[in-house]
């Protein structure tokens, strides 16, 4: 994945996320946040942008609301605390300063362990592991 390009979320186009099964990786800062598999890599993809604005289905974003000091995720994804329109601001301005790389997999067990190797190996704060 390291080798892969990183594509900024700034400059992000729907028309460069495949729709394939794979394992996506957020960058910031040249350091992975945070890795993901998925059976659609461009409908994952754009969930994490927030183009709704909603956190309750995106466990980046919720993490990334932990991470900046907005709520717990688990508060977000309970839905105890509801994100205003700033702190949503806030999380797409964040995700906006990132990159994103990915790599397709020709199986769902293929994605499996190559998102387990590179958790393992990055340990990216923003992921659980």
């Amino acid at each position: 994945m390291d080798r892969r390009p990183r594509v900024s979320a700034a400059a992000l186009t729907a028309m460069q996320v495949p729709t394939d099964r794979g394992v996506y990786a957020w960058h910031r800062r040249g350091r992975a946040v945070y890795v993901g598999k998925a059976k659609n890599l461009h409908g994952r993809v754009w969930n994490h942008m927030g183009l709704g604005g909603v956190m309750t289905g995106s466990a980046f974003r919720r993490n990334v609301a932990a991470h900046l000091g907005i709520a717990s995720a688990a508060d977000i994804k309970e839905r105890r605390y509801m994100p205003t329109q700033d702190d949503v601001t806030a999380v797409n301005k964040w995700i906006r300063s990132c990159s994103v790389a990915w790599i397709a997999c020709a199986t769902p067990e293929d994605a499996v362990a190559l998102e387990r190797r590179m958790k393992g190996e990055w340990m990216p704060p923003l992921t659980k592991i």
